[in-house]
């Protein structure tokens, strides 16, 4: 009774749902006129997330569905066919089906059942929702190929299905949701998809099959695979010991030989002794012809021991080393170590971004950077601080300083001498000079003050007189109060309320002892009493 009972439901909620489906349900999309969506179980008996999507090819020409997907109301794509490539592609036979399932159902089907198998967005609920969701299937351009809607939830193993009779089958395609109806879930079809797996060699000048361009190659214009080319790039200089911190100081340098502007991102910048380090350049960096270009540590993580290391240049999709820097050993502050008349060696000149310059012995040290407006013809650039600073005149080319004159160490210029030395005049009789403000003042003189007169006395703290107060006198004698301390009082009558508090209680703890004890005091005493008599 209770399966006839449950049967009739099932029946009832069929009947409902494909109502719905018919009269009130949202409109079914096909943009194409070969490929139709025309099954969808959005959830299984077993699992939310056994699913499946059966597509068919409603035409009598075969259809290349490589790179097409399935996506939902979320706009995921959770099912892609592959991309078109060489030697692979997928097609759907004339009036042939394919199946797309989720791998939960997928491996409940006999092999070569589904034609794609995919891993659903969610494990608990699946990539489709049964409640209301949109299946939408687009080509590998993007283009919507055909959609289907609903928005009124199914049963669980319950599934979308689109009319159509006939052998081969021809369905239904009207663009409603006349098309559409919902059926108990029955046998899947065979998935008939193809995958075409012809070889084709893409480089047929190179001996053997090529499936795709090697590394390092590129297709011309004919459809041969020639060596990409790699212009030639130098390493002039690198400042591995710089002054101070060496975060943003130290620098590698590169030049471009060439007669054209050089993209660095086919190349990759090898730091450490064994090159173990590899760098990319920035985005859109580039060097002009027969140009330097700086690139700081700043820019570039790299980092330079200050011990030795090397520094090399190769192809991004190469190892093969175009250009390398010999190895620098122990490095001197602040010198860089740089490819000077085809030589490496030190200078205490670095100069990134521009051509290298050796050290002369017969000008000062200095640092000429990239991009910093030249010193004045007084001036050098100081190494430690960067800076222009006043050329140090040598002696015995300078005037001499007129009498009553000195040469000022700081700013090289004759200054008098009074100027600095200047001679005050003496004060008067009487003054004396004060030391804050070097001016003459009144010597104060300390005087004897006037006595004061009779009934006063000197204030110690204001040294005026004051008249003396007297204490009025007394014929009898005074008596000193009483003092009575309050503060005893309070401390005993704390100490007794604790005293009974605690009588109090010990009685209340030990009363049953204390009655016993009271009443054989009490016998006892009419014993001694009764003795008496």
């Amino acid at each position: 009774m209770v399966k006839v009972f449950l049967g009739f439901i099932m029946g009832v909620a069929v009947l409902l749902s494909s109502a719905y489906v018919l009269v009130g349900g949202p409109k079914a999309y096909a943009v194409s006129t070969s490929v139709l969506i025309t099954q969808i179980q959005a959830g299984g008996v077993g699992a939310a997330t056994q699913e499946f999507v059966v597509l068919y090819n409603n035409s009598d020409n075969k259809v290349n569905i490589s790179g097409w997907c399935l996506s939902n109301k979320a706009n995921v794509l959770f099912a892609c066919f592959g991309p078109a490539g060489i030697g692979k592609e997928t097609y759907i036979p004339a009036r042939k089906h394919v199946v797309i399932a989720s791998n939960t159902l997928s491996y409940l089907q006999p092999t070569g059942a589904v034609g794609l198998t995919y891993t659903p967005a969610s494990q608990s609920s699946g990539s489709m929702t049964g409640s209301s969701d949109t299946i939408t299937l687009v080509d590998n351009l993007g283009t919507v190929v055909d959609r289907y809607s609903w928005s009124v939830p199914i049963a669980a193993g319950m599934q979308f299905e689109r009319h159509g009779s006939g052998v081969p089958i021809i369905y239904v395609d009207t663009d409603t949701g006349a098309d559409w109806s919902v059926t108990v879930p029955g046998v899947l079809p065979l998935d008939e998809s193809e995958v075409d797996t012809t070889v084709v060699d893409v480089c047929p000048n190179i001996d053997g099959v090529q499936i795709d361009v090697p590394a390092g190659n590129i297709l011309d214009r004919t459809g041969n695979c020639v060596k990409k080319q790699i212009a030639q790039l130098a390493i002039t200089e690198i400042l591995p010991n710089a002054m101070g911190s060496d975060v943003g100081q130290e620098f590698v340098e590169l030049f471009n030989p060439n007669d054209f502007t050089v993209e660095l991102k086919d190349y990759m910048l090898y730091v450490g002794p064994n090159f173990e380090d590899r760098y990319s350049f920035p985005n859109g960096a580039t060097i002009q012809p027969k140009g330097y270009m700086g690139y700081t540590n700043a820019v570039i993580p790299f980092t330079l021991l200050n011990t030795s290391s090397r520094v090399a240049l190769a192809p991004s999709d190469d190892d093969q080393v175009i250009n390398e820097v010999t190895a620098y050993v122990d490095p001197p502050d602040g010198q860089s170590w740089a490819l000077i008349n085809n030589e490496w060696q030190y200078t205490k000149q670095p100069t990134p971004g521009s051509a290298n310059m050796v050290t002369s012995d017969s000008t000062p040290d200095s640092v000429v950077f990239s991009g910093l407006q030249p010193c004045a013809a007084n001036q050098y650039r100081s190494p430690d601080t960067n800076r222009c600073r006043l050329l140090t005149v040598m002696p015995g080319s300078v005037t001499p300083c007129k009498n009553g004159q000195y040469r000022s160490e700081e700013t090289n210029r004759c200054r008098n001498i009074a100027t600095d030395a200047k001679v005050t005049t003496p004060c008067n009789e009487g003054e004396e000079r004060n030391l804050e403000t070097n001016r003459c003042r009144k010597i104060v003189v300390a005087s004897t003050p006037a006595p004061c007169r009779e009934g006063q006395e000197r204030n110690p703290d204001t040294n005026r007189c004051r008249t003396i107060t007297k204490m009025p006198s007394a014929e009898y004698g005074v008596l000193g109060a009483e003092t009575k301390n309050s503060g005893n009082l309070y401390v005993w009558a704390a100490i007794g309320g604790v005293l009974l508090l605690a009588l109090g209680y010990a009685i209340w703890e030990w009363h049953d002892e204390i009655g016993k004890f009271s009443q054989k005091q009490y016998h006892r005493l009419l014993r001694f009493a009764r003795r008496d008599k």
